[in-house]
């Protein structure tokens, strides 16, 4: 009995088949995410980097810097602060005395509050040296930091076409306080704002933690913003007590002057944690998150492309570039700014 032995069969060679079109599209993209993301490599830790600092102004400062609590207004004027309903209630009380209209200005029913800004700021000259101190009025909390330059430069000589000073550079850009440009306001007299308060804390603060004391000017405070009824209607007045004046607005004549635009910018350059928990507190958490994120998304990008062995070679090239290209572009920027 003999058996057969059927010969293998070949099976036929096909020929490779070119990828269908999206995933070459797909491949194309993955490679450019890629290697745009080696290529601002620098810049997404940059980001992450100065987000974070933009929002803890106090961590690694380059100039000498401590925070005071609530124990450290003890025994200062800045030790018992009348809540904005009660400025409020003293600021209607002195317009009808300065006033006298013939139906008494009233408090509306409503909270008064702190407007424009959340905190007090003022500067403080000894000598040679320059400080300057803030007070959260929410949290009750502050820091004192020294603002003297380092180098103190002579000013050159005055160019024929000049037509007055160049502003400080700590002037440039900075707006101005409500009332500020108005020569002709009066000023309204209430006894002791929160701007005297804060005066003549500052030096009492410069004492206890072992600082010199001088010249004090308070240069910003928050406004106080609060209802009232004036001549049947009801307005919206607000307080300066940097100023002492007093501006009021109808609620339907009152128009924002704040475009797309401003808003879009104002929220990139939004940052630090109030004293109080609303929007603008979780919008920080969400930039300290962003900070966060940005320095992982860059080191965990260099991680997944050194797996991929056939983008090493030009990963190196295009990192490369990008390091000097980011080095040039720091040295140049750095010559300009300073």
């Amino acid at each position: 009995m003999s058996l057969l032995i059927e010969p293998p069969t070949t099976q036929p060679a096909h020929a490779p088949t070119r990828r269908p079109l999206h995933k070459r599209i797909i491949h194309t993209l993955r490679r450019g995410h890629l290697y745009f993301g080696l290529f601002l490599f620098p810049w997404a830790i940059l980001y992450g980097i100065t987000a974070f600092l933009f929002n803890h102004p106090t961590a690694f400062p380059d100039q000498v810097m401590i925070t005071y609590d609530r124990d450290s207004l003890l025994g200062t004027p800045m030790e018992v602060m009348p809540s904005p309903t009660e400025q409020a209630t003293t600021l209607i009380a002195a317009l009808n005395a300065s006033q006298k209209p013939e139906m008494p200005y009233r408090l509306k029913t409503g909270v008064a509050t702190y407007a424009t800004r959340d905190f007090i700021f003022g500067t403080i000259k000894a000598d040679t040296r320059t400080f300057s101190v803030l007070y959260d009025v929410k949290a009750s909390t502050g820091t004192i930091r020294e603002t003297t330059p380092k180098t103190v430069t002579k000013p050159g000589p005055k160019a024929p076409f000049a037509t007055g000073k160049a502003p400080a550079p700590r002037e440039r850009g900075m707006g101005t306080n409500p009332g500020m440009t108005q020569n002709h306001s009066e000023k309204l007299k209430v006894g002791e704002t929160i701007a005297d308060r804060f005066k003549a804390t500052i030096p009492m603060l410069m004492s206890q933690n072992g600082y010199p004391t001088g010249e004090v000017t308070v240069t910003s405070t928050p406004d106080i913003r609060f209802p009232i009824e004036a001549g049947g209607e009801t307005w919206t007045a607000t307080y300066n007590p940097l100023t002492g004046v007093v501006t009021g607005s109808l609620p339907e004549v009152a128009e924002s002057d704040l475009s797309i635009r401003r808003f879009l910018l104002r929220m990139h350059l939004t940052h630090g944690y109030p004293g109080e928990y609303n929007a603008k507190w979780f919008w920080a958490l969400i930039v300290d998150a962003m900070a966060i994120v940005m320095c992982f998304w860059g080191l965990t990008g260099l991680i997944m492309w050194w797996q991929i062995k056939a983008t090493r070679k030009l990963g190196l090239a295009v990192l490369s570039l990008s390091a000097i290209t980011a080095t040039m572009l720091g040295i140049a920027m750095y010559a300009l700014l300073s």
